[in-house]
């Protein structure tokens, strides 16, 4: 017997916060790059569009026991980042190339992150100001542009329109986009924007 459903209907998933894993993976969205500067006094102003393709989704490549096992990681790094020490952290990539793949380390990164962002700020902080030290794992400077693009476009923005990145840490937008951006941020999200974009 197959059900079949005789109106069916639209549902919009929008996201209130940073998700690591995002769940309308069916959308796609840009991923944007930034070319290197040549100097020092050089700043970068090109944005590239790569493709259109699928929001990363670490869901679908994620360690092969998930739960409770990766959650310890996830507290493991919580545990190390509140350290501020920069030996500590290599020390923690170095362990966690256990994971099964680099997705699965970045993912554990990002939560660490978000779940510092709600116990210690100022911890959260100095990770985002220092946030060299968890490259090339992960690229929180990336990563905040990909999910301020992916936010902004799941409510009908137009990436170079109503948004833009002049810099790779420097992102102009309209104003009802900025209100719009604003609008359900964890703790985690606004100290990303804070930290990263000035805002």
């Amino acid at each position: 017997m197959y059900l079949t459903s005789l109106n069916p209907t639209l549902v919009n998933h929008t996201l209130s916060s940073i998700d690591p894993y995002p769940r309308s993976s069916q959308n796609e969205y840009f991923l944007i790059s930034f070319s290197a500067s040549r100097s020092v006094h050089e700043s970068s102003r090109h944005v590239s569009v790569l493709e259109r393709e699928t929001v990363i989704n670490p869901c679908s490549q994620g360690p092969e026991n998930p739960g409770e096992v990766e959650q310890s990681y996830v507290e493991l790094a919580v545990d190390i980042l509140r350290v501020q020490r920069p030996e500590s952290i290599q020390s923690l990539k170095d362990f966690l190339t256990v994971l099964p793949n680099p997705r699965s380390i970045e993912d554990v990164l990002i939560r660490a992150i978000y779940q510092l962002a709600e116990i210690d700020d100022e911890a959260c902080r100095w990770i985002l100001r220092h946030s060299n030290y968890l490259m090339p794992e992960l690229d929180v400077n990336n990563y905040a542009m990909q999910w301020v693009c992916f936010r902004l476009q799941a409510q009908g923005f137009v990436l170079n329109q109503d948004f833009q990145f002049t810099a790779p840490q420097h992102l102009q937008l309209t104003e009802y986009a900025q209100l719009t951006l604003y609008q359900n941020l964890s703790r985690g999200d606004r100290l990303i924007l804070t930290e990263i974009f000035n805002f």
